[in-house]
């Protein structure tokens, strides 16, 4: 299916209720996922299985634009969905709670783009894409805290 995969976690100082919430309105992730311009044609919330909604991401300067679709979300433990258009993949967002605590799990698969350049620039992104995903679950616990 996907090619490549991408695993982070982290503890945050927050009621799961809150991070749950937190994450499964689109437009508090700009806020905290770089690269994120912007999510747009947001449905009603809550979002529920077959949600969708348009996104504008940048790396390296260049601009894409796709949409998002929940496949899966059950609070406040669970919300998966899947990007499609100018980058394909699948997150699966896991929430545990520890003691008044957040565990907050993220793994991604994706497929890198197919051209000869854009591998060439896969080695970049194979190194960029993790430290993104970490200041990711960074800048959440970051804003998750300050409002606790």
């Amino acid at each position: 299916m996907y090619s490549e995969k991408l695993h982070s976690e982290l503890l945050i100082n927050a009621p799961i209720d809150k991070v749950f919430a937190f994450l499964t309105t689109p437009q508090n992730i700009p806020l905290v996922l770089p690269g994120l311009i912007d999510n747009t044609n947001i449905p009603e919330l809550p979002l529920k299985a077959g949600s969708s909604f348009d996104y504008r991401y940048q790396m390296f300067g260049v601009v894409t634009e796709g949409k998002t679709t929940v496949d899966a979300i059950e609070g406040p433990h669970t919300y998966n969905f899947s990007t499609s258009g100018g980058n394909m993949s699948h997150w699966y967002e896991k929430l545990s709670d520890e003691g008044g605590q957040t565990r907050v799990t993220v793994d991604i698969e994706y497929d890198p783009a197919a051209s000869w350049f854009e591998k060439v620039q896969l080695g970049v992104v194979r190194t960029f894409m993790p430290q993104e995903l970490d200041r990711f679950l960074q800048n959440v616990r970051t804003v998750m805290e300050l409002q606790s």
